[in-house]
């Protein structure tokens, strides 16, 4: 499948110079991976103003760069901003990085989506946990609420992935978008036929990436014709 943004144009990410260098022992630092997602925000702005979403929501958002990069792509407070994530220290950077960089990032400590209201989110993001572990390995990450829990995926990478699909048809909008990445071994075409399954999401691969000795990719998905 071709994806739909060969070509991105870089993106510059919000500031995080507010952030000390000690706040990435405990937070995700961005990285390739965020820079992919930035890159395919931006080329999709166009669409994401045309659709005016209400509430906005990035699931693990560490940092709290790429809610407020979204944040940034949208009309001056058209849209409510929230993180979640289940680090205290990730909740508290995201927070900082919204004050920072003028976005009103409302921050929720919570797992996934359990904050939420159903049917009420319009634009949803997530850099999940993808790196693939042993299921013993993510227990550890979990329990300890540290760095590792940032990228410790479980077996394929999935685990986490996993948890969301079955909520995702609730916590969507009728127009709802949801953008996904990971990376190959996570299986997207996988995933997007469990969507289909689970939800009629239509699945579009947006763009693909080497970093390194990962293959990244992000998907969007919304929901199709009768869903």
């Amino acid at each position: 499948m071709t994806p739909q943004h060969a070509r991105l144009a870089a993106a510059p990410l919000p500031r995080l110079d507010h952030l000390p260098a000690a706040a990435f022992t405990r937070v995700y630092e961005p990285s390739d991976d965020t820079y992919l997602l930035a890159d395919v925000l931006s080329a999709e702005a166009a669409e994401l103003r045309r659709r005016r979403p209400a509430l906005c929501v990035e699931i693990g958002a560490g940092s709290g760069a790429l809610i407020t990069h979204l944040g940034a792509l949208l009309p001056p407070h058209s849209a409510a901003l929230l993180a979640t994530d289940v680090s205290a220290a990730a909740a508290e950077a995201a927070r900082a990085t919204g004050r920072a960089n003028a976005q009103p990032v409302e921050v929720a400590l919570a797992d996934l989506l359990s904050a939420l209201r159903p049917g009420q989110v319009d634009v949803l993001i997530f850099n999940p946990p993808y790196v693939p572990t042993s299921a013993a390995e993510l227990r550890e990450a979990e329990e300890a609420r540290d760095l590792s829990a940032a990228w410790a995926g479980g077996p394929r990478g999935r685990e986490v992935i996993d948890r969301l699909l079955p909520s995702l048809g609730a916590a969507l909008s009728p127009t709802g978008l949801f953008y996904l990445l990971g990376v190959a071994e996570n299986e997207p075409t996988e995933i997007a036929e469990q969507l289909k399954a689970l939800h009629g999401f239509e699945g579009q691969l947006m763009a693909q990436r080497r970093a390194q000795n990962e293959r990244l990719w992000v998907w969007r998905f919304s929901r199709g014709p009768g869903a």
